[in-house]
C-alpha cells in the first residue's frame, strides 16, 4: 500500500502539522516509496521475461495500469484543486470513514482466502487415499490441484476481467507516451490554476501579496500577467482553459485505453468502467485527503480476484503516477515542506524497497498462500484506520472544547 494513510495521520498527531500541510507532505513521502517499489517490481518482471516462462503471470498487470492511470490523474487534478479550500474536519471525516471501510473489506478478503487454502489442504490430505485405489501417484494428483485452493482459482494466472483467449500485449511505447502526456498536462494545469486564482485574489485585495509575481506566472506570461488578470474576459478564459484542458485530454486518453483493453485484452465493458470509476475516485481522494493510491488500489485489486503479489506490484506502479502527480502539483504551488520531505522520503525509499522485496519473498516461499500477502495489506490499512480514528477523536474533543 502507498502509506499515505499512515503518513497523513502521523504528521498530524506526532508532527503537529495542520491538515493542509500534512496532505502535501505525505504525498511527497509516498512518491519516494513508489519509486523504490517500482524498481523492485520491474527487476522481477524483467527477470521473469528473461527466463521465457509462460507458466507464471507477469508481476505487473499492464492492462490494469492502462485503465487506472488516466482516470486517476483526472481525480488527482480535482482533488488537489479542492484541497486548498476544503475544511480540515471534512478531510479527517472522509479519511476515517474510508480507512475503516477498507479495513473491513480487506480483512474479509484475507479470511475468505484463508478458508479456501484450508479447504485445498484438506483436499490434498485426502488425495493419497484416492490415488491408492486408482493406481496413480499422490504427487501427480496433488499437482493437479490449483494453488489457490478452489476451482475458480485456476483462473488466478489470468488477469481479472479476461477470458482464456485474451492476449497480454505487454507495455507499449504508446502507453508510456500517453501516461507521460497526461502527467505533464495535469501537473502544468493544476499548478497554473492555483497561481491564477491566487493572482486574482491578490488583485481583488484579499490574497497573498506577490502572487501575481510568482516565478511560474512570470515565466509563462511575463509582463502581461497584470493586464491579462485585470481584464475579466482574459482572466475567465485562462481559468476555464486550465480547468478544461486536463479533464478533456485525460478523458480522451482514458476512453482510448478502455477501448483498447476491451478489444485486445478482452476485458468486459463492465469491468473496464468499474476500474476507471474506482481510479477516478481514488485519485480524487489522493489529492484531497492524502489517502488513495495503494490504500485503495491494493484492496480493490484483491477484491477483483487479482493474485495478491500481482495486486501489490500493480498498485505500487499506479501509486507512482498518483503520488508524482499530486506531489508535483503541490510542489509547484509551494505547499510541500522540502526539508521534511527530503528526510522522510529517503527513509521511506529504503523501507519501501525492503517491504516490496519481502512481498516477493513471501510469494516465493509460500506459494498458494494468498492470504499471507492479503493479511499484510489488511494490517497496513488497519493501522491507518486506528491512527485516523485517534485524530478524529482529538478533532471532536477540540470542537467540543470550543
Amino acid at each position: 500500500i502507498g502509506g499515505g494513510g499512515v503518513y497523513v495521520v502521523v504528521l498530524m498527531l506526532v508532527g503537529h502539522l495542520s491538515t493542509h500541510n500534512a496532505v502535501p507532505l505525505s504525498k511527497a513521502i509516498v512518491f519516494f516509496g513508489a519509486i523504490a517499489s517500482l524498481l523492485v517490481n520491474l527487476q522481477r518482471q524483467w527477470a521473469k521475461q528473461g527466463t521465457c516462462s509462460r507458466t507464471e503471470p507477469a508481476v505487473i498487470d499492464i492492462d490494469a495500469c492502462r485503465l487506472v492511470v488516466p482516470a486517476a490523474l483526472i481525480g488527482t487534478f480535482l482533488g488537489v484543486s479542492y484541497n486548498h479550500t476544503a475544511k480540515a474536519s471534512t478531510i479527517v471525516v472522509l479519511l476515517t470513514a474510508l480507512l475503516c471501510f477498507m479495513t473491513f473489506m480487506v480483512f474479509r478478503t484475507a479470511w475468505k482466502q484463508y478458508c479456501e487454502e484450508m479447504s485445498a489442504l484438506a483436499g490434498e490430505e485426502a488425495t493419497p487415499l484416492i490415488s491408492g485405489t486408482t493406481g496413480g501417484s499422490s504427487g501427480d494428483a496433488r499437482g493437479a490441484l490449483p494453488s489457490g485452493g478452489s476451482g475458480s482459482s485456476m483462473l488466478a494466472t489470468l488477469q481479472p476481467g479476461r477470458d482464456a483467449k485474451s492476449v497480454d500485449r505487454g507495455l507499449r511505447t504508446t502507453d508510456v507516451a500517453l501516461a507521460s502526456v497526461s502527467m505533464v498536462v495535469v501537473v502544468f494545469s493544476g499548478a497554473l490554476r492555483f497561481h491564477i486564482h491566487a493572482c486574482s485574489a491578490e488583485r481583488e485585495g484579499h490574497g497573498v501579496a506577490g502572487s501575481c509575481a510568482h516565478p511560474i506566472m512570470h515565466a509563462l506570461f511575463g509582463a502581461r500577467t497584470g493586464p491579462w488578470m485585470h481584464n475579466a474576459a482574459t482572466a475567465s478564459l485562462l481559468v476555464h482553459s486550465v480547468m478544461s484542458l486536463p479533464l478533456w485530454s485525460c478523458l480522451v486518453i482514458a476512453v482510448y485505453c478502455g477501448a483498447f483493453v476491451h478489444r485486445v485484452s478482452l476485458w468486459s465493458a463492465e469491468k473496464v468502467v468499474l476500474y476507471q470509476v474506482i481510479a477516478l475516485t481514488t485519485g480524487l481522494l489522493a489529492g484531497l485527503v492524502g489517502v488513495g493510491g495503494g490504500l485503495i488500489f491494493s484492496p480493490f485489486f484483491l477484491l477483483m480476484g487479482m493474485e495478491p503479489s500481482i495486486a501489490v506490484a500493480t498498485s505500487s506502479t499506479c501509486v507512482l503516477f498518483t503520488s508524482s502527480s499530486t506531489t508535483m502539483q503541490y510542489l509547484f504551488t509551494d505547499r510541500v515542506i522540502m526539508s521534511l520531505a527530503s528526510v522522510y522520503g529517503l527513509v521511506t525509499l529504503i523501507a519501501s524497497y525492503a517491504g516490496t522485496s519481502l512481498v516477493h519473498v513471501l510469494q516465493d516461499r509460500f506459494k498458494g498462500r494468498r492470504s499471507y500477502i492479503t493479511l499484510v495489506v489488511a494490517l497496513g490499512v488497519g493501522l491507518s484506520a486506528v491512527l485516523s480514528l485517534a485524530k478524529f477523536v482529538k478533532l471532536m474533543i477540540g470542537i467540543e472544547a470550543t
